[in-house]
Formats: structure tokens, sequence, C-alpha cells
């Protein structure tokens, strides 16, 4: 075989340029797919952190029959307070243009 240095100088530049653009490619791929998951990752992380705090404040909200009937008994105290001062303010809650426009 003949030796032609002209040609294989050149031919060798030529392939260690595409064997560092062919890893660099294939760093930049495997980089990009590490981002996907740890975007994933993060997400998928942060919705379970939700859906336990969530669940959490449920618990403490209603942790047991006691505190659902508290709970309750409280809602309804605010409700029939509320009626109670609707109904005894001046003109008992009813708009007296509307008993004049009745009669």
């Amino acid at each position: 075989m003949s030796y032609h240095p002209i040609i294989e100088s050149p031919l060798n530049d030529f392939i260690a340029a595409s064997a560092t653009a062919g890893s660099s490619l294939a760093r930049a791929v495997v980089a990009l797919f590490n981002l996907i998951l740890a975007f994933g990752h993060f997400w998928f992380d942060k919705v379970v952190q939700f859906a336990l705090t969530c669940v959490q404040l449920g618990l403490d909200l209603f942790r047991g029959v006691a505190g659902f009937v508290v709970a309750n008994l409280f809602i309804l105290v605010i409700l029939g307070g509320g009626y109670y001062w609707w109904s005894t303010r001046p003109g008992g809650g009813i708009n007296k243009r509307a008993i004049k426009l009745r009669k």
C-alpha cells in the first residue's frame, strides 16, 4: 500500500472532528433526557406534596365525630345569629316600600 500524507492528514482530522461532534451530540441528548426526567420528577413531587397537604388539612379539620359535630354546631350558631340579627333590625328585614305597594 502506498502512503499518501496529503490525503491521510485531512481524513484523520475529519474523522476526529466527526467523532467529537457525535460525542457532543450524544451528551446533549442525554442531558436533555436528564432535564426532562428532572422536570417531571419535580412536578410529580409537588403534586404529591399538595395532595398530602390537602389530606392532612381534611384530617385536621374533621378529626373524629366530635370535631364534625362541633363544626356543624358552630355553623348553625353563625347562621342562626345572622338570621336573628336580620329579622330584629328596624323594619324586620322587610322593605317598607314593598309593603306599601301590596296595599
